[in-house]
Order: C-alpha cells, then structure tokens, then sequence
C-alpha cells in the first residue's frame, strides 16, 4: 500500500519536513550519486503558476540533512529559456546562497532511449545527467488545459529536451495527439522516486492563468499516480475520468490503493 502524506500548511521548511518524515523519507534518500530537484517553472510566472523557490529551499534543506548526495536543480521551461526563468523566479539565489547546480534540461545532452510498450512516445530523448539520478518532482497543485490536472507526474515534461520537441512552445510536440499518453510515456522512462507538491495555494482552471484557491495543504509520495489522485481530487476532478490517471494506474502506482497520512 502506498503512503501519501497530507500535512497542513504553516510554511515551506516546516510542512515539508513534517510530510516527508511522515512517510519516512531519511531513510530512503540515496547516499551517493545525483539528487535532482525538478520544481515546475515552465513560464516566468511567480507562484502558484510556478513552484515558489522557498518550496524548493525546503527540500534541498531536507535532501541536504539526510543525504550525502549532490544535489541539484533541474528543469527544462516551456516558454522562453530555463535560465532566464531561474533569474526571475529567484532560483539563481540558491547557487548563490547554496552552490546548488542549475541544470537546463532543454539543451542538455542527451541520448535516446526505446521502449515498444510506450502508448506512442517508442522513442525517447532523454537528458543523460536524468537517466541515474533520484527526481524529486516539486509540483505546484494546478488544474490544467490538456490533462485536467498537472501535478507529479505532468511535471515530468520538463526533463524532456525543447530542442526535440518544440514548435509553437518548447513542448509542443508531446501535447499531439494526446498529452495524457505523454504524460504515462515520459513516466514509463523515468517516473519521479519522490513527489513533493505544494498544496498550499492552488492554481483552478488554467494552468498558466487560472484563480489562486487556498488549500493549505503539503502533500508527499513516492508513488506520483497516488499522490496525483489525490491531487486531482482535492482540485475538485475524478479521478477515474483523468485518462493520465487511469492510463498509469498499476503501471506507475495505484489511484486506489493507498493510505493518507494526515499532519
């Protein structure tokens, strides 16, 4: 059974440690190789379009006190470039204040994996620095245009390299024909080991422009299709008519079997 844990908000440093202790994090966090932390900043927007820097200060902080691992933080934006975003969003501070690693996963080199099972992406170009490494997908809470909702697993778009699948935006090509099929794709190849997703503030109706809702809450997994079910739920969906959701179910985790952990 999978374990979700659901803390209410007080602030980052605080409800993100109390939801990863509550599914025992510590001790499972690797203790070599590359930890990387992939919030979402697909546009230059600030939160909750985007993942608030202090969210992702938190699980460095975490990964920081329970691992001995390199950390760094890595995305790949859909709009604009992935550097310009870091600058705007207030992620260049962390190199500053941290020397945390910035990694821009749309000009990343890259190699191509295959896999005949895939719903339609059988090929795949895939960051190299990502193919070893623990993700952490750092979500925030959004409903979203394509797939209904956008959370741990949606965020995985952004390891994929622009300079492959662009045309109108940096990801384009992964949204035809469905985007949901992407979604479990992207996932089959590599699926977060870790979610974290700020609950705090919601994003409704639009994924890049859509109303602020408090829900002050923290949500934490290692299974992303739990905690996007219960996501999805909170954001008033069900979850059985999400076909991201019930695509990746018993492939990826389970939208059924699971345990909410409440803090």
């Amino acid at each position: 059974m999978s374990k979700v844990a659901q803390v209410k908000f007080v602030d980052y440093k605080n409800s993100i440690t109390k939801a990863l202790d509550l599914i025992g994090a510590a001790d499972k966090l690797p203790q070599d190789g590359l930890i990387i932390i992939k919030p979402n900043l697909t546009i230059a927007s600030p939160p909750p379009v985007t993942t608030d820097v202090r969210a992702a200060e938190a699980v460095y902080q975490y990964c920081k006190a329970h691992s001995k691992a390199t950390i760094a933080i890595g995305e790949g934006c859909g709009s604009g470039t992935t550097s310009n975003i870091y600058s705007a969003l207030g992620y260049n501070k962390l190199t500053k204040k941290y020397g945390i690693e910035l990694l821009d996963f749309n000009d990343a080199d890259s190699i191509v994996l295959e896999n005949k099972n895939a719903l339609q992406l059988k090929k795949f170009h895939m960051p190299k620095i990502v193919q070893d490494a623990y993700i952490i997908s750092l979500p925030v809470l959004k409903d979203h245009s394509f797939t209904e909702t956008t959370i741990a697993m949606k965020n995985m778009f952004g390891i994929a390299p622009g300079k492959f699948y662009s045309g109108g935006w940096n990801k384009s090509q992964l949204h035809s024909p469905s985007t949901d099929k992407s979604v479990v794709d992207i996932c089959m190849y590599k699926k977060p080991d870790l979610s974290v997703v700020d609950a705090s503030v919601a994003l409704t109706g639009m994924h890049l422009s859509g109303r602020p809702v408090n829900i002050g809450l923290i949500l934490a997994s290692f299974d992303p299709v739990a905690v996007d079910t219960i996501g999805s739920e909170l954001l008033g969906h069900d979850p059985s008519e999400l076909p991201y959701l019930t695509l990746a179910h018993n492939k990826l985790g389970t939208m059924t079997d699971y345990e909410i952990i409440e803090g």
